[in-house]
């Protein structure tokens, strides 16, 4: 099998928790395409934009994390599992801004020789959250068991509902790892919340084959839906993870294919897929986490927006001053054969 770099730009795969809220003490758990917020007892806390970039290269996975966060904790924070330990760095945020030139539509040019065709409105483009960070703190963990894990996270912070607790277990079976992450930290003492603005995360670890840890999002209670852009050597499809030839249980749409122009993109790979999903049920839907394969062809899906060029002469539509012309010479000819028929 060849190898198959790839980046992923997606809903985030991580479970949001609040800081300082107790185990015992959760309420108002907000669902989202990662997992679920966490406000601490008569707070609110929510994720108001996801997106992440993921890449493999060189034996090493990179997550580039963006999260838009409103709440009114001093502290958020950030449960991430993966196959092997992680380091954390301050992320890119220029690369969430050549994403978003890279999806602009193609321009499709249409002549307008008449002066009646009306300038389209053109179609917003996918505008991807960006955030703001303070600073922050990352923990990497290794557990044997779900108990003890949860256990550490309640007691450092990180309190999770049980629905979610439960679903370590998984991860814990596979010998994975786990991140957790302060988002932010109440350096100047104010109280003050997160007003949804938290600088990227880069999360990188050693992995042999692309995979999105998606099973934290199983304990949603609502529609989750994420777009997936992937950038590679060749298209991309998404399968269950550890499964290739198993398609994932989403209604799934491939928006966006074809060759990486934006140079900022070029070093993750040459050619960018960008799948949208949506899961109506996440806890019967989402079976596995999400696996990168190289798809079997390099089918280009190109969006273009229309538009209009106005085909002028003096300021006047050509096609128009045409047909004027036209018809001046016809009135000429016929006023010639008239003359001549009189001079007969």
């Amino acid at each position: 099998m060849r190898r198959f770099w790839a980046v992923a730009l997606l809903s985030a795969l991580f479970l949001m928790t609040a800081a300082v809220a107790p185990a015992d003490a959760v309420e108002n758990v907000a669902a989202c395409g990662c997992g679920a917020v966490v406000p601490a007892p008569g707070t609110t806390a929510e994720v108001t934009g996801e997106s992440a970039i993921v890449s493999l290269q060189g034996g090493v996975e990179t997550i580039v994390l963006s999260l838009g966060v409103n709440s009114t904790l001093p502290g958020v924070g950030l449960v991430v599992p993966t196959p092997t330990p992680a380091s954390v760095v301050p992320g890119d945020a220029a690369l969430f801004d050549a994403l978003d030139a890279q999806l602009e539509p193609a321009p499709r040019y249409v002549d307008d020789w008449w002066g009646n065709l009306a300038q389209p409105a053109s179609a917003e483009p996918t505008v991807l959250s960006r955030v703001q960070v303070g600073d922050y703190e990352a923990t990497s963990l290794a557990a044997s068991d779900s108990a003890g894990l949860n256990a550490w996270l309640s007691a450092h912070g990180y309190a999770l509902p049980p629905e979610t607790a439960a679903l370590l277990q998984g991860y814990v079976a596979k010998n994975w790892y786990f991140t957790a992450i302060k988002l932010a930290n109440d350096a100047g003492g104010s109280g003050a919340g997160i007003d949804g603005r938290v600088d990227p995360i880069q999360i990188s670890f050693p992995s042999e084959t692309m995979v999105y840890p998606l099973g934290l999002a199983k304990s949603a209670l609502t529609e989750q839906s994420l777009r997936l852009s992937v950038i590679g050597g060749t298209r991309a499809d998404l399968v269950q993870a550890g499964s290739p030839s198993t398609p994932l249980n989403a209604a799934e749409k491939v928006v966006w294919a074809g060759p990486v122009t934006e140079e900022a993109l070029l070093p993750l790979g040459g050619y960018l897929t960008v799948v949208d999903l949506t899961f109506d049920s996440p806890a019967t839907q989402i079976i596995e986490d999400i696996g990168i394969v190289a798809a079997p062809n390099d089918d280009v899906v190109a969006p273009t927006t229309l538009v209009v060029r106005p085909v002028t002469l003096l300021g006047f539509p050509l096609g128009t001053l045409l047909v004027v012309w036209a018809g001046l010479g016809l009135l000429a000819a016929v006023a010639a054969v008239v003359a001549r028929s009189r001079l007969r």
